[in-house]
This record gives C-alpha cells, sequence and structure tokens, in this order.
C-alpha cells in the first residue's frame, strides 16, 4: 500500500513541476479546458495537472478507462514500465470529467455546481439511526442531502453555514466585517451565503495556468 502511494505521489509531484516556473495564470471561465484525470489533492486541479490522467487510467480487465464516472469504484494506473497499479480511492481527491469537477464527499463523488474560489457542492450522506424506542427492528439508514463550500487554496471543506462562511470570508476584512455585521439569523439564510459566496468568487477570482 504505501509503495502504491508513494507512486502516486511521485507522479503527483513529477506533473506539479513540470506546471510551475514561468507560470501564467488566467481567471477560470466557464467551458474552460480542465484536464480529465484523477487528482490526489486540490493543488494538483488548481495547477489542472491530473495526478493521473485518464490516458493512464485502466479498468479491472486492463482496458483504457474513458469514463471515469462509471468506473470510480475500482480503477488501476499504468506506469511506463511494470504492470497496473491499484489505486486506492480514499487517497483521491477527486477527479475531472469533460471540463466538469468531481469531489469526494459523502457517499461518493459528487460535482462542484458553483466553481469559485469558494466553491459550492451539494452531496449525499447516510447516516445510521438506532433508536430502540423508535425502531424495534434495529437501525435504520437515512440519507439526506447536504452543503459544503470547498476553499480552492486550501482543499479545506466548510459548512455551508453562517459558521462555514464566516471562516471563509476571513481572507478579505472588509467582506468578513459587512458579513458579520447581519443578524445571526440572516447570516444563515441561503440568500445572504450565496450573495456572499458570489462577492468573494468576484473579488477573488480562482485562477488557472494558461497552457
Amino acid at each position: 500500500m504505501k509503495l502504491r502511494h508513494g507512486l502516486l505521489l511521485l507522479w503527483a509531484f513529477a506533473f506539479r513541476a513540470m506546471a510551475q516556473g514561468d507560470t501564467i495564470w488566467v481567471d477560470h471561465q466557464a467551458g474552460m479546458d480542465l484536464r480529465d484525470g484523477l487528482y490526489a489533492d486540490v493543488n494538483a486541479l488548481r495547477y489542472n495537472t491530473p495526478s493521473i490522467p485518464i490516458e493512464r487510467l485502466r479498468d479491472d480487465q486492463g482496458l483504457p478507462v474513458t469514463d471515469i464516472r462509471s468506473r470510480i469504484g475500482k480503477l488501476y494506473w499504468q506506469p511506463d514500465s511494470g504492470g497496473r497499479v491499484a489505486i486506492d480511492l480514499r487517497r483521491i481527491w477527486g477527479f475531472c470529467q469533460n471540463d466538469v469537477v468531481y469531489v469526494r464527499a459523502g457517499d461518493g463523488y459528487y460535482r462542484i455546481g458553483l466553481m469559485g474560489s469558494l466553491s459550492h457542492l451539494v452531496y449525499q450522506q447516510s447516516y445510521r439511526d438506532w433508536d430502540p424506542y423508535m425502531y424495534r427492528y434495529g437501525p435504520v439508514t437515512r440519507t439526506v442531502m447536504e452543503q459544503q463550500l470547498i476553499d480552492m487554496a486550501t482543499g479545506v471543506m466548510l459548512p455551508f453555514n453562517a459558521s462555514g462562511m464566516e471562516r471563509a470570508l476571513r481572507n478579505d476584512a472588509v467582506l468578513h466585517e459587512e458579513f458579520m455585521a447581519l443578524p445571526a439569523r440572516q447570516r444563515n439564510a441561503p440568500e445572504a451565503l450565496f450573495r456572499f459566496l458570489r462577492l468573494y468568487n468576484e473579488l477573488h477570482p480562482l485562477r488557472f495556468p494558461q497552457w
């Protein structure tokens, strides 16, 4: 397992080194070409250099993978020499398919709905409830829809509520002060959360290297 993880990290470091140097950064725009493949961490996405490009991915039959979404349960990657290496998906931050980014959260991988320096994610989370007074025949699994913010500078995921937004806005003193000046109930309103999400992204655009 350590060897496989080490190979994945070496691949990520090699591509990241290629992305550095005299890099020109451009603002993210809808339809921007994002390279298909697996991302070990958020920095691989930020440099638009997949830790494992899709061309290196194989399925359990050794065949090239063309749709990561349909094969995300079991993937392998093919190094330049040697046999296929199984990928530990617990170590994969996310992946890109057809310019859409999917991030590991809750019960699986979910697409980023709003992309920006602060991104917005909706995902499913399952819980097992056990209350002998309510559930006579054992635990009950319930699935709920949840929302998160993703700080694309660090990859940190924050709850999409007043507490998470307050933390996210600490990088902008003016917006942070304006947000905290709102009444507590209003800070948790979806309208206020989306408004400050939009304002932050307008002032701090997400940038990718120009290729």
